[in-house]
């Protein structure tokens, strides 16, 4: 057998080398892609967008405007902040005048004074117009205007949202009727009622008392409510009671907090 040439016999080696390296790699990437686990690409579904609550606001809800955002309190959670007594005065008054009952035949909160002589019972309304009574009086004494006044905290909003609604606001003092000026510059003042609108009920000439007043009252307004430090406020009659126990204080009493609020005075 014939020896082949040296560069021949190189020339062979390398074509089957290379040809063997070529088939490795291509044995290693099979063997590779075979090992590797197969993605599955999926794309998560975006979440589902949830709508904004509906606030839903009632005749007895107010918003806070200092918890934006959030869903309203009722007015009476708001009051309670500051109360003083008049929260109850006021969700009672907004109650009564957003019933849909006629003013025409309901019960005010004055007492209908012959009836005391029995079984008391309460003064019937005509067709005057709503009213809140205030009384300004510190205990047993007049109101006095020399004083510097300061009003009852948030009471001014209060009387706010009840003139809203059509009830008058009523200022009582058992001060000269010549005084009447100076009593409703003082409140004004005060910013209990800023806008100058609220009437006042003083002694008229020949009066002494503050029954005199009450028992005018009903000749232009339908009280549905009085605030007052005393009980005496609402009426004399608790001043004389012989027996704070018996049949007519008994009856009385059930109109406290029912027309009847003891309360501190409006301004101090």
């Amino acid at each position: 057998m014939r020896a082949l040439p040296v560069m021949v016999v190189l020339a062979l080696l390398a074509t089957q080398l290379g040809g063997c390296a070529a088939k490795g790699r291509g044995a290693r990437a099979r063997m590779v892609e075979a090992a590797a686990p197969v993605a599955a690409v999926t794309e998560a579904a975006p979440e589902p967008v949830k709508p904004d609550p509906v606030m839903e606001v009632g005749p007895d809800v107010m918003a806070d405007p200092r918890t934006p955002g959030q869903l309203p309190m009722p007015y009476s959670a708001r009051l309670a902040r500051d109360d003083a007594g008049y929260s109850a005065l006021t969700e009672y008054v907004l109650a009564v005048i957003g019933d849909g009952k006629p003013l025409p035949g309901r019960s005010s909160a004055l007492i209908d004074q012959p009836s005391l002589a029995r079984v008391p019972r309460m003064k019937l309304c005509a067709d005057q117009r709503p009213a809140l009574i205030l009384d300004l009086d510190h205990g047993g004494k007049p109101f006095d205007l020399g004083d510097a006044p300061t009003p009852e905290a948030g009471l001014a909003e209060q009387l706010r949202v009840i003139r809203g609604r059509g009830v008058a606001v009523v200022w009582l003092a058992t001060l000269p009727q010549s005084a009447e000026r100076d009593v409703l510059t003082m409140v004004k003042a005060t910013g209990l009622d800023p806008l100058g609108i609220d009437r006042a009920l003083l002694l008229r000439r020949g009066e002494v008392r503050k029954q005199q007043i009450l028992n005018r009252a009903d000749e232009d307004w339908c009280v549905l409510a009085i605030a007052g430090d005393s009980r005496s406020d609402f009426d004399e009659v608790f001043d004389y009671l012989r027996n704070p126990d018996g049949p007519v204080a008994l009856a009385l009493e059930q109109y406290i907090g029912a027309g009847w609020f003891v309360v501190p005075p409006p301004i101090r």
